[in-house]
């Protein structure tokens, strides 16, 4: 059971059990009340997924293969792809720069007069101080502060399905109040989060993200992605009783014909 419901989870919650079940100590070295996954945190999560991996066989060994590449390849891209939008204070020059700007194709950004700096590799966690060593080449004591920003598609039962922009370390239950909140057919349980038209997230582990009060960074989403929220099967009463009109009155014709 654990190993069915853990193929179904996001990366994190997946490395996370793992890490979990295999080194606590670790775990709690690494305070994971951070809404932000840290580089120190992922690393060990990937390297007991690949641990985990090597003990494993067949299609299991696979699955933590697949998710221990998606942890190294986060490491590796980091958390910013062009789309995506940040919050930013910098103050140390002449004029304190606040801005909100859009990272551009390459994974860089534009803050004021400044030349472009990059974003390849940078996690959120990391980002005030990634730019805060760039920065430095142009001013002496920089000060950088930052708000990350996730544009989300949010459909299904909710109050006001389509896109919104939200914090990266806001909870995943903040998104759903964002988008309106649920609605009276909502079915959780159903629910899936979705990226480019792929299944990210099986529907029996969103009540885990929702539950546990992850963060958008924790949860592994990133600009795009689609959180749907399930919806009860409701049955149209009207067609129904249409359907059995129809059938009733043909029932009516034909044993008027044969009588």
């Amino acid at each position: 059971l654990m190993e069915r419901r853990m193929r179904g989870l996001t990366r994190q919650v997946v490395a996370g059990l793992l890490v979990a079940v295999s080194s606590t100590s670790v775990l709690g070295a690494q305070g994971q009340t951070s809404l932000y996954r840290t580089r120190q945190w992922l690393d060990s999560v990937a390297t007991a997924t690949e641990q985990a991996a090597g003990r494993a066989k067949g299609s299991s060994r696979d699955a933590l293969q697949a998710e221990a590449r998606a942890l190294r390849e986060r490491l590796s891209v980091g958390d910013f792809y062009p789309g995506d939008r940040i919050v930013i204070e910098l103050y140390g020059g002449e004029e304190a720069v606040r801005d909100t700007v859009s990272v551009r194709a390459g994974q860089e950004i534009l803050i004021g007069r400044y030349p472009a700096f990059a974003l390849k590799g940078v996690l959120r966690s990391e980002l005030d101080s990634a730019l805060t060593a760039q920065v430095r080449r142009y001013l002496t004591q920089p000060t950088v502060r930052t708000t990350p920003l996730v544009r989300l598609l949010v459909t299904g039962a909710v109050g006001r399905p389509g896109f919104l922009t939200i914090r990266g370390d806001a909870a995943v239950t903040d998104v759903v109040t964002a988008a309106g909140g649920l609605t009276p057919n909502a079915l959780v349980r159903k629910s899936e989060i979705r990226r480019s038209n792929e299944r990210l997230v099986e529907p029996d582990s969103v009540s885990v993200v929702l539950q546990t009060g992850m963060t958008i960074d924790q949860a592994d989403l990133r600009a795009g992605d689609e959180l749907r929220i399930g919806e009860k099967k409701q049955t149209n009463w009207m067609s129904v009783f249409f359907g059995i009109s129809i059938i009733l009155g043909t029932i009516t014709t034909i044993s008027a014909l044969i009588n």
